[in-house]
């Protein structure tokens, strides 16, 4: 409930293009992590991926509905 109302403040503070494009990178980088665990079989680093994932995804969200709207 918190990670999307800091998304939204940040995208009106820096600009929604470019809030986007990091929290686009988050996505990437989590699931590049995420990837790099599983092939390791290493569960914390898999863990660690998927809570960058959804820094970056949660917040990926509230600007495309800002550019949506």
């Amino acid at each position: 409930m918190i990670l999307p109302l800091i998304g939204g403040i940040l995208c009106d503070k820096i600009g929604i293009k470019v809030s986007l494009m990091l929290f686009t990178t988050l996505v990437t980088i989590g699931q590049l992590v995420f990837t790099i665990g599983g092939a390791q079989n290493n569960f914390a680093l898999m863990l660690a991926g998927r809570f960058i994932f959804g820094l970056g995804g949660e917040c990926q969200f509230v600007c495309k509905s800002a550019i949506i709207s």
